[in-house]
């Protein structure tokens, strides 16, 4: 059994590798449903479960440390993408359905919760918070946001398998959509007309680096990255105690407002920034389920069946609003999974649909992540204001 703390982050970055590298040189149907960062939090609950280590105050303290230190370096390096200018080539149809795609979570949350409430734990205004920002803007939201809210690894336990066992199921509905968009059509009115020029224009547009990493690339990245994460912990320290906002939350406002602010300068073609924060965000994501225990599963159908319940108001929502925009059911689903989902999973449904699609669905992907943090701390003011009400 572990007990010294560098034995645990090294087990953590061990388990992270070996799932990773599998993936890449097996393709198999299980990496295909269920992408390496779901196995990856579902190992380490697993490791934990079967006893590999003890939360000792070593192992707990060097889990807290690397993990508060990388979440601030991981979302400066994810910011560097967020290009506002390329997003505006989205237009104004499309750009309004990913915000409808992401107000119906919103509600989907807040609604399921109130009429669950009951048969769910006294924690599910923050844990459904924290959730609502992983399916809107991806794991790196819901990493951001449960810390912001000081949510422990516990009271995650069952929203957590919600949040995987319903968005793996999602996925397959989304994917299977391509033959029924004839059939849809007439539902949703569709006018294709003048979304054929935006989806020539954003396939005109380079979104992937060429650019091969190299040392001297990779050694700027994760220098910067890391200082960034020292100055956000010391900023949002100092502006915490002049403010209403938790230092996390400081941390989460400051490295992201950075990395955005650096996206329009040559920081922002760095191409080792997507590998560097690809590995951040595994590792962090791992060292969440560390103190998860699957022997807890037996006890979550409530949640799994709030989980449907929040996918199908969404759904519905989706709709009506693919319907006033009289846009296609295929960028309706790329719009719903590029907040459920993440960006790679955003584009393999794109591929899936068309490569024209691609670029779309990276961008819906790229809005998601872009407010993704803020949606989950708006979610859990108004589900804290409303359970204050009953």
């Amino acid at each position: 059994m572990i007990t010294q703390g560098f034995d645990f982050i090294a087990l953590m970055f061990g388990l992270c590798g070996v799932l990773v590298w599998l993936e890449h040189h097996f393709k198999i149907a299980l990496f295909r449903w269920f992408p390496p960062i779901v196995l990856v939090m579902f190992g380490s609950m697993t490791l934990y479960t079967l006893g590999f280590w003890e939360f000792t105050e070593d192992v707990r303290r060097a889990r807290e440390t690397v993990r508060d230190n990388l979440i601030p370096a991981m979302l400066f390096l994810m910011s560097l993408k967020f290009n506002l200018a390329v997003i505006q080539k989205l237009g104004v149809r499309l750009i309004a359905l990913c915000l409808a795609s992401t107000l119906s979570i919103m509600l989907g949350f807040i609604v399921t919760q109130q009429i669950m409430q009951g048969f769910l734990g006294n924690e599910t205004p923050l844990t459904f918070a924290t959730m609502s920002a992983g399916w809107t803007g991806g794991t790196q939201n819901f990493v951001a946001v449960k810390e912001a809210l000081s949510v422990s690894d516990e009271a995650m336990t069952y929203t957590l398998l919600m949040g995987a066992l319903c968005y793996s199921f999602w996925l397959v509905i989304i994917l299977a959509l391509k033959p029924f968009k004839s059939a849809f059509n007439e539902f949703l009115r569709t006018e294709d007309e003048g979304l054929d020029a935006v989806l020539n224009s954003l396939n005109d547009l380079d979104l992937e680096s060429d650019k091969t990493s190299n040392m001297p690339s990779l050694f700027l990245v994760i220098g910067l990255s890391l200082l960034v994460a020292a100055a956000s912990n010391h900023l949002a320290e100092l502006i915490a105690s002049i403010s209403f906002f938790n230092e996390m939350i400081w941390v989460i406002i400051i490295s992201s407002t950075l990395g955005m602010a650096a996206a329009p300068t040559a920081l922002g073609n760095i191409s080792a920034s997507d590998e560097i924060s690809g590995i951040m965000l595994y590792v962090v994501v791992a060292l969440i389920g560390a103190e998860v225990s699957l022997g807890a599963v037996n006890e979550a159908p409530m949640y799994i069946l709030s989980g449907f319940i929040i996918l199908f108001i969404h759904g519905s929502i989706l709709l009506c609003a693919a319907r006033l925009l009289r846009v296609n059911i295929l960028l309706a689903g790329i719009a719903s999974i590029a907040n459920i989902g993440s960006a790679p999973a955003a584009a393999v449904v794109g591929a899936a649909y068309g490569r024209e699609l691609v670029p779309v669905a990276i961008i819906m992907a790229l809005i998601g992540s872009m407010i993704g943090s803020f949606v989950g701390l708006i979610v859990s003011e108004v589900l804290i204001w409303l359970n204050a009400l009953t």
